[in-house]
């Protein structure tokens, strides 16, 4: 699919984060030589290695938010015309936010509404948005204390999962884990405990049933005109962790139902920007109920430049005045693959005798973009597997399991 650049118009994009969203969005831009400054406080991310962009360590986005701030306008005031700012985090998301009034000087970018952000980062928030909009959400409860455990424990149907209101929050204490599933009120009362202890705000949720493959994300990029310039959608094939993980294959797919309560949604609280809005179908009714919208890139957004939308440089367009085409047609059943993640994925399948390795290996079948990969730029890619050193450590791994 092509797109017409005005190459007299360039202008220097910043991805603020280089872990697999923000490497997506530069090698979206890269190959189509736009300059790009890739910035990240985290040194061991793979973007730090793409040739494709030039990376610089800055400032904690929460912790230095002042410095960062500084960072930011004085590099804005070298430049000769303003520049692109790509959060690709949510801490990123909230920083950008915070200051959009100083730094629309020296850069252009695009975000929701300061109160629509604000919905969204607190998860109690944006199920309330969801509920004045109509969009279907599993049973959830808000816990602020001991006796609210006590309260709800009789409305609950275990297993249930616990999860942060603030993401970014729980984030630091809890890497890399979404949540907790409980599967009675004992294990409730110690997890809740353990949470309560690090003063994180959480909330219970029912856990809809039905496997992975019923998981599924619509994309969406809506400009400051609120017209629709880019719509995605794809389903979960596997995840990591298995129960409650992130997307490790994911495919294109066409879904009409789920393009609609996107939109709906998103139209609904006036939204403009990149979004990513994730529903499970619900076996019981058959009915798509919302699990979270993020604000920002989503991790497998690769793909959809594969596909032929390329989000990345629609919003560079866009932003830039070049007025691009609205793009909502893309090629289906096109896979994204996070090798060492979805091994994973694969091997507590396995051990649970719920997947072979011939079944495991059929379904990688239309994979046509892996995590940090680019056979012209394997810097990201050799970064992310250690050198090698992961997959040498890989029987380790599977003696553990």
């Amino acid at each position: 699919m092509g797109y017409n650049i005005n190459f007299e118009k360039k202008q220097i994009c910043f991805v603020m984060n280089l872990f697999d969203t923000g490497l997506g969005i530069i090698y979206s831009l890269g190959p189509m030589e736009i300059p790009t400054i890739g910035l990240d406080f985290n040194r061991v991310m793979p973007g730090f290695k793409s040739r494709y962009c030039n990376a610089f360590i800055c400032p904690h986005p929460v912790h230095q938010a002042e410095e960062l701030l500084q960072f930011l306008l004085k590099e804005g005031k070298k430049l000769s015309n303003p520049g692109i700012l790509f959060p690709a985090s949510d801490i990123f998301v909230i920083f950008l936010s915070k200051f959009r009034d100083e730094l629309k000087s020296c850069f252009h970018f695009i975000l929701p509404s300061q109160e629509v952000i604000e919905a969204i980062v607190n998860k109690k928030k944006q199920y309330e948005l969801a509920e004045r909009a109509e969009i279907p959400y599993p049973k959830t409860f808000y816990p602020r204390n001991f006796d609210d455990i006590y309260k709800i424990n009789k409305n609950l149907n275990y297993p249930v999962f616990i999860k942060p209101i603030y993401s970014y929050k729980w984030q630091e204490k809890f890497q890399g884990i979404k949540g907790f599933k409980v599967d009675n009120s004992e294990e409730l009362e110690s997890r809740f405990r353990q949470i309560h202890s690090a003063s994180i705000e959480v909330m219970i949720q029912e856990i809809i049933p039905g496997p992975n493959t019923n998981h599924y994300k619509a994309n969406v990029y809506i400009n400051k005109k609120n017209e629709l310039l880019a719509l995605f959608t794809l389903r979960k094939i596997r995840q990591y962790p298995v129960e409650f993980g992130v997307g490790s294959c994911v495919e294109s797919i066409n879904y009409e139902e789920l393009k609609e309560l996107g939109l709906k949604f998103f139209k609904g609280i006036n939204y403009q920007g990149v979004g990513s809005i994730e529903f499970k179908k619900d076996e019981r009714d058959g009915k798509l109920k919302l699990i979270e919208l993020n604000p920002r890139y989503w991790q497998q957004s690769y793909l959809a430049t594969v596909c032929g939308i390329n989000f990345p440089l629609i919003q560079y367009l866009d932003l830039t005045g070049q007025n691009p085409e609205p793009q909502t047609k893309f090629k289906i059943g096109v896979k994204w693959l996070d090798l060492i993640a979805d091994f994973q994925s694969f091997w507590d399948y396995f051990s649970q005798h719920r997947l072979t390795p011939w079944q495991w290996f059929k379904s990688l079948k239309g994979v046509k973009s892996i995590a940090n990969f680019a056979l012209d730029d394997l810097g990201p890619f050799l970064e992310t597997v250690e050198y090698g050193w992961k997959f040498m450590k890989m029987p380790l791994y599977l003696l553990r399991h």
